[in-house]
């Protein structure tokens, strides 16, 4: 099949290309910046914008999958014309889009848009909404070629997560000699973290399937395990590697946290919530998907990172300030440019403390 991946070049687009190359397709990609590799064709370009996409799809293919970040009304502007352009258009929602739930999680199970009686979350666009609705959209633009899939919290070596958020957060501020701010409450939270890998290779076998048209599936397989479970990986890797175990800081509230850092209802809905999901109707659509344990998905690649020499993406000024006002670190303000160290200094020192 003739494959095009609308912003495929992230945790789950990456291995996507390799997945879908190595079950004989010919893979296209958008991207924004130039790639090189002699068996994928790139096209340089913003998919964003309209004009770059409608001569794209002037060609032929038989699956489009879509890793694009859209806002709502831009996505109920082109749903109808990405379904019409190909023999099967994959949408990349979330699992995120579910609402709390005691048992395992089937793709039956309330989302929090349907259900969610707070009146000034379903007032924002947040993320978990943001796909519900879009979801909503794409049901309902005529066509039944498209395939919802909902992956879970999804890492790789250049994507590490923790309770809180990115490598960006807490590695670095190992690196630097600090210490890692860490809810107490959240300690025996479960999280699903799947391997980007495991999950692109579901992608792939769900795509040019018919059985999967018209159907809603997550990709969430993996092993259960807790936030104090993951930090508990990340040192003991961190400490074979450097001699030295990364220093925990446990608050009490993470809600102050979520609200101070701009992400309360991401901590309240997704990331203090325990969840764990039922991979029934991903099997019957694909056979049976192994998904790597955490204990050792996370560790592999926790090491690839530093073997294969990655870098950190720009570190939150905003993020370092509030996190050293609850550890007393000084940080490392070198690593800013003049404006934002400024401002680290005033978030860091003063009463004055914003985070926009």
């Amino acid at each position: 099949m003739k494959v095009l991946i609308l912003g495929g070049t992230g945790a789950m687009g990456k291995p996507l290309q390799q997945h879908l190359l190595g079950l004989g397709h010919a893979v296209h990609v958008t991207s924004r910046s130039r790639h090189e590799n002699g068996d994928i064709i790139f096209h340089c370009g913003n998919a964003h914008e309209n004009s770059f996409l409608e001569e794209l799809l002037k060609d032929e293919f038989d699956v489009i999958v879509d890793f694009m970040s859209y806002k709502t009304d831009e996505f109920a502007a082109r749903a109808s014309m990405l379904c019409a352009k190909t023999g099967q258009y994959v949408f990349t929602s979330s699992a995120r889009v579910y609402a709390p739930c005691e048992g395992l999680i089937t793709e039956d199970q309330p989302r929090l848009l349907d259900v969610c009686d707070d009146q000034k979350y379903l007032q924002t666009d947040e993320y978990a909404l943001t796909k519900a609705r879009q979801e909503n959209i794409l049901r309902k633009c005529g066509y039944d070629n498209w395939t919802i899939v909902r992956p879970g919290l999804t890492y790789n070596s250049e994507r590490l997560q923790y309770a809180l958020g990115e490598k960006e957060e807490w590695l670095y501020r190992y690196l630097q000699g600090e210490k890692i701010v860490f809810p107490k409450n959240m300690s025996d939270v479960l999280t699903t973290m799947s391997y980007g890998d495991d999950v692109s290779g579901a992608i792939a076998r769900l795509t040019g399937n018919e059985e999967a048209y018209g159907k809603t599936v997550h990709i969430a397989g993996a092993k259960a395990v807790t936030w104090e479970k993951v930090n508990a990986i990340y040192s003991r890797e961190l400490e074979r590697r450097f001699g030295r175990t990364p220093e925990f800081v446990y608050i009490d509230d993470w809600e102050k946290t979520g609200k101070a850092l701009k992400r309360y209802y991401q901590l309240k809905y997704a990331r203090s919530v325990s969840r764990r999901f039922d991979s029934s109707r991903l099997d019957s659509l694909i056979g049976c998907q192994p998904f790597t344990d955490p204990e050792i998905g996370l560790a592999k690649c926790l090491n690839e990172f530093f073997e294969n020499k990655l870098k950190l993406k720009k570190i939150p000024w905003n993020t370092e300030a509030y996190y050293n006002r609850i550890t007393k670190d000084k940080g490392n303000i070198k690593s800013f440019q003049h404006a934002e160290r400024i401002k680290y200094l005033i978030g860091r020192y003063t009463p004055y403390f914003d985070l926009r």
